[in-house]
């Protein structure tokens, strides 16, 4: 014990005796023990302002406040579950699978979900030039009757953009019309297995238009069509996921801000609420009529 300690007399001034009065009445409602520090430390700053406010001068008031300090803490650990709760949809609201189901219910395919993914990434980007493109050729194949398709000379006759399209992907897989049907999966002809010789300086050089269209004789009618079909569907695919894109942030922080937490335990956390509010207000109102009671019958 040190020396200032000896010579202490207690406090002095009359705030500071007020409060030594009422310290075994705060010490005694304080020995409640709850969850965290952080409660514990709540708890106890309630009981000491609850105390000033209503100074108990018997047993059944200190019972009361001890419960309006338990039930302001309750409360405040219902907010705290309630915007953890919050938190929590909000965070799971910004997954890209959430996002692309606010905005496309009836077409949320594997094709937009792996778009809206890798658009998360930062690895695809929108492109109004190919945004355009893609509409052009969706607009030629769709403005044609896809039974009429007897072949490539009718793409060539009639579906220049096609055409231009399909060859492009060719020069830049490096593949024949043949072999580039065979890869896109409705080759509907007899399947050859095409060998080159390793080493071969020609490999390094691209393909010329004659070279691509050298087999065309050899893919039918039907491969070109289910192809055309098929292409159609995925250029839509695409054009759909590109709009998206454009959106997509701004779109990410609507849905998460009106993300909701799972309907069955808000309810809950709100029952909780209603009953602690429900039992402070309770709890206050017999306080006050006790010391209504103990200063009428004083």
């Amino acid at each position: 014990m040190t020396n200032k300690t000896k010579l202490s007399g207690g406090p002095n001034t009359n705030n500071g005796k007020a409060i030594s009065s009422r310290n075994s009445t705060t010490h005694g409602l304080t020995a409640r023990h709850w969850q965290n520090s952080k409660e514990q430390d709540l708890y106890d700053e309630n009981i000491v302002e609850l105390v000033k406010d209503f100074n108990p001068q018997t047993y059944i008031e200190r019972l009361l406040i001890s419960k309006l300090a338990e039930c302001a803490v309750r409360l405040m650990r219902i907010q705290q579950v309630e915007n953890a709760m919050f938190n929590l949809a909000s965070s799971e609201a910004e997954h890209p699978d959430e996002v692309i189901k606010s905005l496309d219910h009836d077409n949320s395919d594997s094709k937009l979900i792996k778009a809206m993914q890798a658009a998360s990434l930062g690895n695809l980007k929108y492109d109004p030039k190919a945004e355009n493109e893609r509409v052009s050729l969706i607009h030629e194949i769709d403005s044609q009757n896809l039974s009429n398709v007897s072949g490539w000379g009718y793409i060539e006759n009639h579906m220049p953009m096609v055409k231009s399209y399909i060859i492009d992907k060719c020069i830049e897989e490096n593949l024949d019309l043949y072999d580039f049907i065979l890869r896109e999966g409705v080759h509907s002809g007899p399947i050859t297995i095409r060998l080159v010789s390793p080493g071969d300086p020609e490999d390094d050089k691209p393909l010329t238009e004659e070279e691509i269209t050298k087999d065309i004789a050899t893919i039918k009618s039907t491969s070109f069509q289910l192809y055309l079909e098929n292409l159609s569907k995925t250029l839509d695919r695409d054009t759909r996921a590109q709009k998206i894109l454009i959106n997509l942030k701004k779109r990410t922080q609507q849905v998460k801000e009106a993300a909701m937490p799972d309907p069955q335990k808000l309810g809950l956390i709100q029952r909780y609420r209603t009953a602690d509010e429900r039992q402070f207000s309770k709890t206050l109102g017999e306080l006050l009529e006790l010391q209504k009671r103990r200063k009428s019958s004083s």
